[in-house]
């Protein structure tokens, strides 16, 4: 699979008229135009897919850092409170997240 543009991402916006699409940007290249319905709107939209993109590394390494050493997992997935091997339950929605971020 082809890696994405590497972040950080911005928005930058049009000329300034209403119909004009926002732009989602790196230092040297666009990545991405976001339209739609409503000026406030797709300012809105480009600014959470930016958000998220810029965070998404991150929060996959924070999420993976606590993933079994903070004990507070095991208290808030039940699934994984009734294993006994130390892994993920099938249905262990932390794990899910994790691997859909990831890609798997």
């Amino acid at each position: 699979m082809t890696e994405h543009t590497p972040t950080p991402w911005r928005v930058q916006a049009g000329s300034g008229n209403s119909e004009e699409a926002f732009t989602i940007t790196t230092s040297d290249r666009v990545i991405a135009s976001v339209a739609g319905e409503g000026y406030a709107n797709r300012q809105a939209n480009a600014a959470f897919i930016v958000r998220a993109a810029n965070s998404h590394a991150a929060l996959v390494a924070a999420l993976r850092a606590v993933e079994w050493s903070n004990p507070a997992h095991i208290r808030c997935c039940p699934s994984c409170q009734r294993r006994w091997d130390g892994g993920h339950a099938p249905d262990c929605q932390l794990d899910k997240a994790l691997r859909a971020a990831e890609g798997e």
